[in-house]
């Protein structure tokens, strides 16, 4: 066995087992939660500001919140957007690519009428306003637009659209019919829309993480389920790579061959590993991590690591403790 495999073992038997049938419930319960507390607080009509760190899949999250609102009591419409588009683009393109999104929310066949095009914040405010009271009065069912990679839009901009959803609640009252959430990898006032609920999307316990693998690949052996499941973390990118990697062959049981099965996600875990390494404190923190034991938090450092993807908060009592995220970093480090 080599030292990357030792050092991924010891990490695991660390972690202890979450398969405990008394653990089961708690631990499968982690991303269930968050979707109810979110699938509540917009039921209520009440804007929501969610941080994703990098690689819980905020997209595929969103749809099937978007899906339940639809078809649960009361329903609500739901228009899912990814601001991905706008790295890069200039305030004036980013105030029109949302013009268009509020348009889609008002009216789905807006593509059959003209759309104003605005090159100020001044005619941003009027024609979003519109729109939006526009959605208020004719749309059949409260409507919520579902938006994520909030980072990617000009700070300006996701501030002045954030200032307009302000607006129009001022405006409703408690008549509201229209509710927004703005979900970013990047914990920014920004994000803020009047008293918005702020959410961390965080990753997946073990239980989901292997009904997830299940759900993609089929059958797999129960212990062979397990130490996937455990090896991922419950990292929604690592445990989709997973699957993906594996769907047409045989699963993985050694480290080095589920990382390898990632396939592209490994290099991107790899580059973030290599990046913490040439500062000498994050360096020393992340090795320390990697012996599997959570850590009280350093904020000077553990901030950086987090940015990048390599921790997460560990939920309890206590200080504010980090851990790694998932085990498929040690595996990244050592290759």
């Amino acid at each position: 066995m080599n030292a990357v495999s030792r050092r991924i073992d010891l990490w695991r038997a660390r972690q202890g087992s979450t398969f405990d049938t008394e653990q089961v419930w708690v631990e499968g319960a982690v991303r269930a939660r968050t979707a109810r507390r979110v699938r509540t607080n917009l039921r209520r009509l009440e804007p929501v500001a969610m941080l994703t760190p990098r690689w819980t899949a905020p997209q595929d999250f969103l749809e099937d919140i978007a899906l339940d609102l639809a078809v649960g009591e009361p329903s609500i419409g739901c228009r899912t957007v990814s601001f991905r588009p706008l790295l890069g683009r200039s305030s004036a393109e980013a105030w029109n690519f949302i013009l268009r999104v509020l348009a889609d929310l008002a009216n789905p066949s807006w593509q059959g009428r003209p759309l104003p095009m605005v090159v100020d914040r001044r005619g941003f405010y009027y024609a979003a306003e519109q729109m939006l009271d526009e959605a208020h009065t004719e749309a059949p069912y409260p409507v919520a637009l579902l938006a994520h990679s909030c980072e990617h839009v000009p700070v300006d901009v996701l501030e002045d659209l954030a200032l307009v959803w302000a607006r129009y609640a001022e405006r409703a009252r408690t008549d509201r019919r229209c509710t927004v959430l703005l979900a970013g990898s990047v914990d920014t006032p920004a994000l803020d829309v009047g008293n918005a609920a702020r959410i961390e999307l965080g990753d997946m316990g073990e239980a989901e993480a292997a009904t997830a693998l299940v759900m993609q690949v089929g059958a797999v052996p129960p212990r062979l389920l397990e130490r996937a499941a455990q090896f991922s973390g419950g990292v929604p990118a690592v445990v989709a790579a997973l699957g993906s990697g594996v769907a047409s062959g045989a699963f993985p049981s050694a480290p080095e061959d589920m990382l390898r099965a990632m396939g592209p996600l490994a290099d991107e875990l790899r580059a973030a590993v290599q990046s913490a390494m040439r500062a000498p404190d994050t360096a020393d923190r992340l090795q320390d991590l990697m012996l599997g034991e959570p850590m009280i938090e350093e904020p000077s450092v553990d901030r950086e690591l987090m940015m990048v993807g390599l921790l997460r908060h560990v939920r309890g009592v206590g200080p504010a403790r980090v851990e790694l995220r998932t085990a498929a970093i040690i595996g990244a480090a050592g290759g």
